[in-house]
């Protein structure tokens, strides 16, 4: 009975030492399983998560660019900038946002999330911007918003794109960092696994020494199998198999043993292939960061540089040998720095991205002791835990010589202008005093020899008189023409009084004629005032002068609200104007009938258009002939 009862306790001890044994592989199995579940549904999600992230920025960018510089995009194109902004973008970050939350994430990716939020909603912003810009073909012909699209798209979303690249590059290093920690958890979980059954199968062999050697047989084989099985597999060697016969726990633990391992060799395949996968990332970071046309330098808080890439070299003129190490204040010259609070400030603020060179003059220095106006960017992000400071900075030397030249430019053509304005006013005043002298001696003639003039001399003098009178008009019209727009000013301008007042001043003609004008209530707009007032002089006389003979003259003015300008229409039941011509009428002394069935210069319309093209608006007329014709045109909601 004595032996018999240890022999018991004994197969108690080791059927308890295999309990152990069995509760604490499962609950490593446990634990591998479940970081082999992170992996597999949430880190390498958020990995592919980015890898679309970075391709929809990039089309983004694309699109964006090809619908600035192309007025005929393609509607498939249209549809899928719309697509990126209305759709893919705000799921993108909702996904990023999503995913992060179920990570057990560290400081870097916490801090670098909210900044990729925010880059990815001022990309949607200024995308919807530029299409609000550009909706009409029209647009593409608005040289204003045309350079603001330019440099949204140039400028701002460039920059953007930029940033949320590089940011996004940066989180992909940091999830990288993050599947690395899940792999070593994952291997620490496997040879804590073959430390038990070491640990367990040894103290087994122990405690069967006092059993039966029938007993020590049927566990120490089993046990050994398990434990050179582990040993392999902790050793990297996944391929190791076991086979244990009968139907106890040793044999449903070997049947476990090879589902674990042929499901380890499946899942470290996948680490493998990631791995590899990260790998590529990190080279194709490395590879962007040296094709940049930018200068790229990372340096840390003390401003000593750690990483530049070619273009920095080729910028500043110093090799990589002498700058990594050094301070980024070797690069910035001593007059600037001497000022202090400019570059202190901007390098102090951390979690955000500041600019140096946009609103205010900055400038580098290169190895050769020159100066060069350049423009920085500055990121600042987390790397291993250690707070750095991202700089892409660009060459704007030839922007400044464009400025420069463009500012010259302004300034000649105000000189010309100028001169041109005095020229005018002295040909005119000169042109008329011979005119005046010619009309004078006219009438003196037929003052003085009114009785000797025969009828035919009398008709030439008429025509001489005649054409010198539509001289003075001509040079006169010729001199209110060069004026228009000088020495005026932008104000309010209420378009019912001033009808009020030209329907005043054209009383008698509107009597003579007994034409009907009718105008509703006009909006106030902002303007030039006497020259608002002298393009409905014009029209509305036109429409009086250009009547059918048999009927009375009905003018209709109205206006209509378009978002960004006003357009005012003023139809007229006159003789039209056939379709070939219509955009003949706005060209100076463009005349469509000879003088003895209408007179006139043939410049008003002229005076309409220049108006008109002053406020930065378009005139045009509809018309069919015989039946009427309507001039619009359009005056802008706010006049620069």
């Amino acid at each position: 009975m004595k032996i018999r009862t240890k022999l018991i306790l004994s197969f108690g001890v080791i059927i308890s030492v295999l309990c152990i044994e069995i509760i604490l592989n499962q609950i490593i199995s446990d634990n591998a399983a479940d970081t082999y579940q992170k992996l597999k549904t949430q880190a390498l999600p958020t990995l592919r998560i980015l890898d679309k992230f970075e391709s929809v920025n990039n089309e983004f960018f694309l699109l964006s660019s090809n619908k600035v510089y192309n007025s005929n995009l393609p509607l498939d194109s249209q549809n899928r900038l719309n697509g990126i902004l209305e759709v893919e973008l705000p799921y993108l970050k909702t996904e990023l946002v999503q995913l992060s939350k179920n990570l057990e994430l560290n400081e870097e990716i916490s801090i670098k999330s909210p900044v990729i939020i925010e880059l990815t909603n001022d990309l949607i912003s200024l995308g919807n911007e530029v299409n609000n810009l550009l909706v009409l073909k029209d647009d593409y012909a608005d040289s204003e918003k045309m350079q603001t699209a330019i440099a949204l798209v140039e400028n701002d979303i460039s920059t953007k794109h930029a940033q949320l690249k590089t940011n996004l590059l940066i989180l992909k290093v940091n999830y990288g960092n993050l599947l690395e920690d899940y792999q070593n958890e994952f291997s620490q979980n496997l040879k804590s696994l073959s430390n038990i059954i070491l640990i367990t199968g040894g103290l087994g062999i122990l405690f069967g020494i006092g059993i039966a050697f029938l007993v020590i047989r049927s566990i120490s084989k089993p046990i050994r199998a398990l434990n050179t099985a582990a040993l392999r597999v902790s050793s990297g060697d996944y391929d190791a198999d076991i086979s244990l016969n009968g139907n106890d726990e040793l044999a449903s633990l070997g049947d476990s043993f090879n589902i674990m391992t042929s499901s380890l060799k499946g899942n470290f395949e996948l680490i493998k292939s990631n791995n590899k996968e990260i790998k590529q990332q990190e080279e194709r970071i490395r590879k962007v960061i040296e094709a940049s046309p930018a200068a790229i330098i990372l340096m840390d808080p003390t401003k000593k540089i750690s990483l530049i890439n070619k273009q920095t070299e080729k910028l500043f003129g110093y090799s990589r040998v002498d700058l990594i190490g050094e301070s980024a204040e070797k690069l910035i010259p001593l007059r600037i720095l001497n000022k202090g609070s400019i570059v202190d400030d901007i390098f102090s603020s951390k979690n955000k991205i500041d600019t140096l060179g946009v609103d205010q003059n900055f400038y580098g220095l290169t190895k050769n002791n020159e100066e060069l106006p350049i423009e920085i960017s500055l990121s600042f992000i987390e790397i291993h835990g250690q707070d750095m400071i991202l700089a892409s900075i660009v060459d704007i030397t030839e922007r400044k010589q464009q400025e420069a030249d463009i500012k010259k430019y302004v300034e000649q053509l105000k000189s010309k202008n100028k001169e041109l304005e005095q020229f005018s006013y002295i040909t005119s005043h000169d042109l008329q005093e011979p005119l005046r002298t010619v009309l004078s001696f006219i009438d003196l003639i037929k003052e003085d020899y009114n009785d000797k003039l025969d009828k035919e001399l009398n008709t030439y003098l008429n025509y001489i008189s005649d054409a010198s009178i539509r001289m003075s008009h001509l040079i006169k019209s010729l001199l209110d023409y060069s004026r228009i727009g000088h020495k005026g000013k932008i104000e309010m301008v209420n378009c019912n009084r001033i009808l009020s007042s030209v329907t005043a001043d054209l009383k008698y003609k509107i009597e003579e004629s007994e034409a009907e004008i009718h105008y509703g209530d006009l909006p106030t707009i902002e303007g030039y005032k006497l020259e608002i007032r002298l393009l409905f002089q014009n029209l509305i006389t036109n429409a009086i002068k250009f009547q059918k003979k048999t009927e009375v003259a009905k003018i209709n003015i109205s206006f209509e609200d378009k978002w960004t300008y006003w357009q005012f229409n003023i139809a007229d039941n006159g003789i039209g104007i056939r379709e070939e011509f219509q955009n003949k009428i706005f060209v100076i002394f463009q005349r469509l009938h000879n003088r003895e069935a209408y007179d006139g210069t043939g410049i008003g319309l002229s005076h309409c258009k220049k108006i008109v093209e002053l406020h930065g608006g378009e005139i045009w007329v509809s018309s069919e002939e015989g039946i009427g014709s309507t001039f619009h045109f359009t005056i802008p909601k706010n006049i620069e």
